[in-house]
């Protein structure tokens, strides 16, 4: 009997949502497969269909709360009238509104992060599609609406705006301060400081210096360590024939 797409899906949260469960009363080195499917009510081999390693189950939770978060912005009737920061203010808030009764999850998964426990966060990059496309559109939505000049490697903008994000949650698990009013403070500075940057001209000029110095001294540097290259390359030559002659 085939499965049906909609089946796979309810057992794919079901697995998910038992798993962040356990890992958080039994810490992730401790909580073994066998136990997450026994919880989740599933036979051993359904649940490595599903997620091969104890790994992609914390890359699909946060892929997932991306998801949520997606379809949580869309439903803002006026949200398209917000302004760029304020979008990317909504991103975060919700993000961070969905992690808070797995708080304790989250906190591993940053400590595995920045504690060299084996999880890199390079790997987080390849769930994180839905959260790269949202900046994206934001970023699009406000150069069309003239709200920030078109800025230079725009393209490259969501990756630092998500190596930005995963600061922000780095800082937020680590709050002790009553309704996390340290990390709203923190987020609403550090967007001012992305707002005045995107805003202004500076990045565009920054880019032009770089381009400038990579034109007129790297290039340069190039072309005299090929000639040199060549130079070198004419003597070696040279003294293999003498020494072929002998």
């Amino acid at each position: 009997m085939k499965v049906s797409q909609s089946a796979k899906e309810k057992t794919r949260a079901k697995i998910l949502n038992s798993a962040v469960d356990l890992i958080i009363k039994k810490g992730f080195k401790n909580a073994s497969m066998r136990e997450m499917a026994k919880n989740a009510g599933v036979s051993n081999p359904t649940i490595y269909n599903y997620f091969p390693t104890k790994e992609k189950i914390l890359y699909a939770y946060v892929e997932q709360k991306h998801k949520e978060s997606a379809q949580i912005l869309q439903e803002i009737e006026d949200f398209n009238t917000y302004t760029l920061r304020e979008q990317l203010q909504s991103l975060i808030e919700t993000e961070l509104e969905l992690y808070l009764e797995d708080r304790e999850f989250i906190l591993q998964i940053s400590d595995m992060v920045f504690k060299s426990s084996g999880l890199k966060i390079e790997s987080l990059y390849k769930n994180n599609q839905v959260f790269m496309d949202m900046v994206k559109d934001m970023l699009e939505i406000a150069i069309d609406a003239e709200e920030i000049p078109s800025p230079p490697l725009l393209e490259h903008l969501p990756k630092l705006f998500w190596d930005y994000y995963i600061m922000v949650v780095a800082y937020w698990v680590k709050d002790d301060s009553e309704s996390f009013e340290n990390t709203t403070q923190f987020i609403d500075h550090s967007l001012g400081v992305i707002e005045a940057l995107l805003q202004s001209s500076i990045m565009n000029k920054a880019h032009d210096l770089g381009v400038f110095l990579f034109k007129t001294h790297l290039l340069s540097s190039l072309e005299r360590f090929s000639v040199k290259k060549s130079k070198f390359e004419k003597i070696k030559r040279n003294l293999k024939g003498v020494f072929d002659a002998k």
